[in-house]
């Protein structure tokens, strides 16, 4: 199965520039320099309100295996750059989530994607099974059949905080608003999940495209 590296970041206000700069010019390329990231993609939230995560970051792994070698080790925790340890500490929001795709296992991402809409959430252990179920058989393909839906996948960190998640690739960001979206969410068993989901953490954000690189190998 393939994996992703998935990031979300806000950088003070006053730091902005510098940290797009560092991104794009030292990290991103530092990434896709290590053997197992296939290629990368920035996002941002132009209505994100301050401190709910502005920039998403999703790095396209051969698999979740990659975040396990030399190659990437050498890249992180002390061996950060000095450049990364100054943007990264200064973070106002940094979270990660080191990813397996479980549905479908190697689906790749839709380069001509121009919107992102991320669903990342967790369910109580009792509802798992149902949750998944759901998820499976009828709200991923629902979604993907919306007009304007280039391809959905879903994700599972068991270390995340939540759990799962799951992405829907989309031509354009008035996808997530349109009739046919709104009425995939509108089922029986989806309005079910949702009352059984309804403690739990949750983020369901529409982000569009940053920037994009191919790997440099």
């Amino acid at each position: 199965m393939k994996g992703l590296l998935l990031t979300m970041t806000e950088p003070p206000a006053r730091m902005e520039e510098e940290f797009n700069a560092w991104y794009d010019t030292e990290h991103l390329p530092e990434r896709l320099a290590i053997p197992g990231f296939s290629s990368a993609r920035r996002w941002v939230d132009p209505q994100a309100t301050p401190g709910s995560g502005k920039y998403l970051a999703t790095y396209e792994l051969d698999s979740p295996q990659v975040l396990e070698t030399p190659n990437y080790l050498a890249h992180v925790g002390d061996h950060f750059t000095p450049w990364s340890k100054r943007c990264l500490s200064r973070c106002v929001l940094f979270r990660r989530w080191a990813c397996t795709q479980i549905l479908p296992g190697d689906a790749a991402s839709d380069p001509a994607a121009q919107a992102l809409f991320l669903a990342c959430g967790e369910v109580p252990a009792e509802h798992e099974v149902e949750f998944n179920h759901w998820y499976d058989t009828e709200h991923v393909p629902l979604l993907a059949a919306v007009p304007g839906v280039l391809q959905a996948r879903r994700f599972f960190d068991p270390a995340g905080k939540p759990r799962y998640i799951a992405l829907y690739e989309l031509a354009d960001a008035n996808v997530a608003s349109s009739a046919p979206w709104i009425a995939a969410l509108a089922t029986p068993w989806a309005k079910r999940i949702h009352t059984l989901t309804k403690d739990c953490e949750w983020t369901l954000a529409t982000y569009v495209a940053y920037k994009t690189l191919p790997a440099g190998r």
